[in-house]
């Protein structure tokens, strides 16, 4: 199935856990104290959207919740 590109979501370091971000928004969607808890919150936002997920060392990785 294909993905959809504007349920697009960034998972990102936060001064006070995780954060769950559109493109180019200035402020979270959520933040979760978690990668775990936010990446779980970023696939209920997503829908069929990509995730980026960043990694402890700023590296992203991407998954689609239907992987």
């Amino acid at each position: 199935m294909p993905t959809d590109k504007h349920n697009e979501v960034y998972v990102v370091q936060h001064p006070d856990g995780w954060a769950v971000k559109k493109p180019n928004a200035e402020r979270a969607s959520v933040v979760a104290p978690t990668q775990q808890e936010a990446v779980e919150r970023a696939k209920e936002i997503a829908g069929r959207g990509p995730i980026h997920i960043q990694g402890r060392t700023g590296k992203f990785r991407t998954i689609t919740p239907f992987d």
